[in-house]
C-alpha cells in the first residue's frame, strides 16, 4: 500500500501537483522508507528533472521526458497515439484544464515506472551470474590526505598512502567498500541497508556511525577503532565468529604471531634435551581494548591524525619510521636492528621531518644522514 501510494504521491510532486497534506504524507513516508527518498534523487539526477515544476509548464516537460528515455533507451518508449478532437466538450468551461491536468499526471507516472523498469531490466543477471558495477577508486599519495563523499552521504577521510573503492551507486541490499591503508567514517544511517568494508584482515559492518579503520598492506596488523554506534566485525578466516565493539573499543588483529614452540633434541645416550625456540606462525592473535586518549591532549590517539597530529605511545622506531614515510613523504631507513626494537612516546603538532627526527635523536642518541631525499638513521 506505501508503495502505491508513494508512486501517486511522486508523480504529482514531478507534476507540480502536490497540495500541503501530501506533502507532509511523503515526507512521512521517506521516513518510513529511505529507499523512496533515494528514488526519487537517482531519478533526479539521471534525468535532471526538477523536483517541482510549476503547472504551466507541462507540456513542456513531458516533451523533455519522452526525449530523455527515448535516447537512453528507444525501446521502452514509444511516442503516444494522439487523440482525436473533443469538439462538443473541449469548449466547456474547466473541462480541458481538467484533462490537460489528468493527461500530464498519468503520462508522468507511466513514465516514471517506464524508467524503473528499464533501470530493473538493464541490473537484472542471470542466477549464478555476479552483476559488475561501475567503481570508483580514491587514492592518497604519502604526505597527502583526502576526503570522499559517497553516494549515500557518508563521509570518508583517507589518510596517506590510501586507497578506497566504492561503486557508483549502493545498489542492493548493502552498501559495500574497499580500504586498504587508514580512513576515518562518518556513516550516515540506513537501517535498511548495512555499511560493510573490506580490508585485508577483516570485514566491519555497521548501520550508522563513526569509526576508524586501519589496515595497511604492509603492516602485520589491522584495526578498527569505534567512536560512536557500534559494529560488527567479521575476521576473514572465521567467518563464523562475529564480534561487537561498543563506544570508545578498539580491536586489533596481529596477521602473524611470534611463539615459543618446544623443540625435542635427542642427545644419543638415551636422553632427551629439549628446549624453546621462537617462530613466527600465521595464527591470528586478536585483542579489545579501550581506545587511548591522551590526557595532556585530550585527544583519542587512534585518531589524532584527523586533526593534523602525530602521536606516538610507547612504539618502536621501525613502526614509527613507516609513520614518517606515509606522513611526510619521505623514505626513512634504520640500519640498526637494536635502534629498530627501541620505544618511544611522543606527540608532535605541525613539526617538520627533521623536528620529529632530532627529538627521537634526543631519547636514543643515534645518527642520521640525509643521501638522495632517503633519510638513514645508524
Amino acid at each position: 500500500m506505501d508503495e502505491n501510494r508513494f508512486w501517486i504521491l511522486a508523480s504529482k510532486m514531478i507534476a507540480g501537483e502536490l497540495s500541503a497534506d501530501e506533502t507532509t504524507e511523503l515526507e512521512l513516508l521517506f521516513m518510513h522508507n529511505p529507499d523512496f527518498r533515494d528514488i526519487i534523487s537517482n531519478l533526479a539526477s539521471t534525468h535532471q528533472l526538477r523536483p517541482v515544476l510549476s503547472p504551466e509548464s507541462e507540456q513542456q516537460i513531458l516533451k523533455n521526458l519522452r526525449t530523455k528515455l527515448a535516447a537512453e533507451d528507444p525501446s521502452v518508449y514509444q511516442e503516444p497515439v494522439a487523440l482525436p478532437p473533443l469538439a462538443q466538450e473541449e469548449d466547456q468551461p474547466g473541462f480541458w484544464l481538467r484533462y490537460r491536468k489528468a493527461f500530464v499526471l498519468s503520462s508522468v507516472l507511466a513514465l516514471i515506472v517506464a524508467v524503473i523498469v528499464a533501470v530493473q531490466m538493464t541490473n537484472r543477471v542471470p542466477d549464478g551470474v555476479q552483476p559488475h558495477f561501475s567503481e570508483n577508486n580514491v587514492a592518497t599519495k604519502p604526505g597527502s590526505r583526502s576526503q570522499v563523499k559517497l553516494p549515500d552521504g557518508t563521509n570518508v577521510t583517507l589518510n596517506a598512502d590510501s586507497r578506497l573503492s566504492y561503486p557508483d551507486n549502493f545498489l542492493g541490499d548493502t552498501r559495500e567498500v574497499t580500504l586498504e591503508g587508514e580512513a576515518y567514517f562518518e556513516v550516515t544511517e540506513n537501517k535498511a541497508k548495512p555499511f560493510i568494508i573490506h580490508s585485508k584482515a577483516m570485514d566491519i559492518k555497521v548501520l550508522g556511525t563513526v569509526f576508524n579503520v586501519k589496515s595497511y598492506p604492509d603492516e602485520k596488523s589491522c584495526e578498527a577503532s569505534l567512536i560512536r554506534g557500534s559494529i560488527e566485525v567479521t575476521l576473514k578466516n572465521r567467518r563464523n565468529e562475529k564480534i561487537m565493539l561498543k563506544p570508545n573499543e578498539k580491536i586489533t588483529v596481529s596477521s602473524e604471531v611470534e611463539k615459543e614452540i618446544p623443540v625435542h633434541k635427542n642427545t644419543g645416550a638415551g636422553g632427551v634435551v629439549t628446549s624453546k625456540q621462537r617462530n613466527t606462525i600465521a595464527e591470528p592473535l586478536i585483542s579489545v581494548n579501550n581506545l587511548d586518549m591522551d590526557e595532556k591532549e585530550h585527544i583519542i590517539r587512534e585518531i589524532g591524525w584527523t586533526q593534523n597530529k602525530l602521536m606516538f605511545k610507547n612504539e618502536t622506531l621501525a613502526a614509527i619510521a613507516i609513520t614518517l614515510q606515509r606522513w611526510y613523504g619521505r623514505t626513512v631507513v634504520i640500519n640498526s636492528e637494536k635502534l629498530k626494537q627501541q620505544k618511544f612516546t611522543g606527540n608532535f603538532n605541525n613539526e617538520n621531518l627533521m623536528q620529529v627526527i632530532r627529538a627521537m635523536q634526543v631519547a636514543y642518541n643515534f645518527n642520521f644522514k640525509i643521501e638522495d631525499n632517503i633519510i638513514t638513521i645508524y
